[in-house]
């Protein structure tokens, strides 16, 4: 892109998520969110026709993340193909068409939210990944956690 075209297009993608005030400022003086911000910006920039997202919504504040998902539904039914990696099921569950479960490197799980459920136990992905791996000490783990911590 020609740069006069990036800096006229960055600074209305700031200003559409708030930043317009800081656009000279050093990204080193950014909190977290406002920095996630940017690698956003930054990576949509040049409408990439795939996109590469590892935890996008990491430091993201509650408007942010309902525009950023939106973004994403937006950008997915113009036809983008978007690989979205993130610990945080519920988001997954609800903004993807194709899930990809991964367990000590393996692929446990692949298809829609609704052929998982129906390949498994009723219930969230958070549930169905628990159950695909076997992990259920969970509550035994956060109850030892919680104890220790309430310790005199």
């Amino acid at each position: 892109m020609e740069a006069s075209r990036v800096e006229i297009k960055a600074k209305r993608l700031m200003r559409a998520f708030g930043l317009d005030n800081v656009f000279y400022s050093r990204i080193s003086s950014f909190s977290k969110g406002m920095k996630q911000k940017v690698m956003i910006i930054s990576s949509l920039l040049h409408d990439p026709e795939l996109l590469f997202l590892d935890e996008p919504l990491s430091g993201l504040d509650a408007n942010s993340v309902m525009i950023f998902k939106e973004i994403l539904s937006q950008l997915a039914a113009s036809g983008k193909t978007i690989f979205y990696s993130s610990h945080i099921m519920d988001v997954v569950e609800k903004i993807s068409n194709r899930i990809i479960l991964i367990n000590g490197g393996k692929i446990v799980a692949d298809g829609s939210f609704e052929e998982l459920k129906e390949q498994n136990i009723e219930g969230s992905l958070e549930q169905i990944f628990n159950q695909l791996t076997g992990f259920d000490e969970f509550r035994e783990l956060a109850g030892e956690f919680v104890s220790i911590v309430r310790e005199v």
